[in-house]
Order: structure tokens, then sequence, then C-alpha cells
């Protein structure tokens, strides 16, 4: 799903709700479709052909692309239970992601676990030289939101 996010808004309260308001659109235009066309346009090519023409369109797909990506958000709900390995308690899942020509250069991945949350931040260096100034910004935004349910 592709949606705007509100940053040219400086009230944090009209921010969260436009977000919600195009996630909201986003999720609906997303479940209204059944994702058959898919499926329907790999069966009309013979599974050789299937691969490499599917490796095409993504190469093509920076170039056609109407609106560009340049930030995946991706928002995983885990188990919320513990897990353990080898006997020990997990206590985190910091989520890693990839970034890639078609999904920009900022990959943000939120994973819940066992009442947590854990975020995962993978920038491309070349356009974020230091992602720690992302985690400086997220940091506020969390701050705005905390300050928010307190009104």
């Amino acid at each position: 799903m592709t949606t705007p996010l509100a940053t040219h808004l400086p009230d944090p309260a009209d921010r969260y709700t436009a977000v919600q308001r195009d996630l909201d659109v986003a999720k609906r235009r997303f479940t209204g479709s059944s994702g058959s066309w898919v499926r329907e346009m790999s069966g009309l090519l013979p599974a050789p052909f299937a691969a490499a023409v599917t490796r095409l369109a993504l190469q093509a797909a920076p170039v056609v692309s109407l609106r560009p990506i340049n930030l995946v958000i991706s928002n995983v709900p885990g188990p919320q239970f513990p897990l353990y390995l080898c006997g020990a308690k997990v206590l985190g899942y910091y989520p890693i992601s990839v970034i890639t020509d078609v999904s920009g250069g900022l990959n943000i991945t939120v994973f819940s676990y066992d009442g947590k949350v854990d975020v995962g931040i993978v920038a491309c260096r070349d356009l974020i030289p230091d992602p720690s100034e992302i985690i400086d910004h997220l940091v506020d935004a969390l701050d705005e939101l905390r300050s928010l349910c307190r009104e």
C-alpha cells in the first residue's frame, strides 16, 4: 500500500489524524482488491519466462513509476508471548529489512513482541549518511504523540 505522510502539518494531532485517515483509505483500497490480477497475469506466461519478466518489471519500476517511493514503513505483528532459543528467553526482536532502487533509501520496520515494540531502521548511506538523526526524529515524534495522549 502506498499512502502520503502528512509531514507538512506542524501540529502533531492534525498530523496523526491525517495519517490515520490516509491509511484507512489505503487499507480499504487494498482490501477491495482481491490480488487475483497478479495470478491471472502470471498465468498468461509460460513458467520459464515468468521469472525473467518479473525481473524486468522490477528493474523498470523506478523508471515508469509515477509516484516515486522514498520510504517504506512496515508494521509486523509478532507473537505476544515469550520465545526461547536453546533455553534462553528472547528479549527483543530487532527487525532488519532491505532497501532497493524500487523501495527507496529508507526502511523502517516495526515489530511487536511480548508486549514490546522494536524498531529497525535501514538507510542508504548515500542518501542518509547519519541514520541516528532519523532515530532522534522518531524519539521526538513519539514524545509528541505521548503528550497528546496525556491531554
